[in-house]
């Protein structure tokens, strides 16, 4: 992957996001509400393989 394509992909993912946010709130579905009901551990779980996959991103975007 260039170094061109990460930026043009959340350029055209951010507000194709933001859209289907505000879409799903106007027909009455509040996204939020759901990710409330979680329980605290599963976001403690996920978390580091999330900061995993960053570091990984980073390292291989990075120009060496």
């Amino acid at each position: 992957m260039n170094k061109e394509s990460l930026p043009l992909i959340i350029g055209l993912l951010l507000p194709i996001l933001l859209v289907l946010i505000i879409m799903l709130n106007l027909y009455g579905i509040n996204i939020f509400h759901y990710l409330r009901k979680i329980d605290i551990i599963y976001y403690l779980i996920i978390l580091p393989f999330f900061l995993g996959f960053l570091v990984i991103i980073v390292k291989y975007a990075r120009p060496n």
